[in-house]
């Protein structure tokens, strides 16, 4: 198998599922998210001799979030991410009551990341649910790695917060 194709394979194998995540915040509709991601690694195909394989994810994420723009643009809809139809990670723990609470959890930090704004939205996400990079990250959002670095704290302690808050009502 030629290195381009194992290169295509492994980022499809590796990204798609965090693309169409992160498309889901610009384009809240699952269908749209995943047109998104079709699209991204359609480019990608007919690009990926082009493409420097130690910046593929920056360049991955930019393109998507590029394409999820051009879809809002397109669409002009209001954009926010709707927590209730991002898939769950698939839990190990079997006790039934453990899921639920995981889920929960899981459920209550996706709605306190929606909440924040924008770019801390943004970093927060690539960060803990994509798991990219400060370098990365900075690539994909087009900013500075010291400003990644200022948005995630700002993000992290402003969950904190409202973590905290929500654990003193119960």
């Amino acid at each position: 198998m030629p290195d381009t194709d194992r290169i295509f394979l492994d980022a499809l194998e590796r990204y798609e599922r965090p693309l169409i995540r992160f498309a889901q915040t610009y384009t809240r509709e699952l269908e749209d998210a995943r047109d998104v991601v079709q699209d991204v690694f359609l480019k990608l195909s007919q690009n990926i001799h082009l493409i420097d394989t130690e910046r593929l994810a920056p360049w991955l994420f930019t393109t998507c979030r590029n394409r999820a723009l051009d879809l809002y643009r397109k669409n002009r809809r209001l954009v926010a991410m709707d927590t209730e139809t991002l898939e769950l990670e698939t839990d190990t723990v079997s006790d039934p009551s453990e899921n639920m609470e995981a889920a929960e959890t899981t459920a209550a930090l996706h709605k306190m990341i929606s909440e924040l704004p924008a770019k801390q939205r943004q970093a927060v996400w690539l960060k803990f649910i994509t798991n990219l990079s400060y370098q990365e990250i900075s690539q994909v959002m087009e900013t500075s790695i010291g400003n990644v670095g200022y948005l995630i704290h700002h993000g992290v302690a402003a969950m904190r917060i409202k973590w905290k808050a929500a654990e003193a009502v119960r």
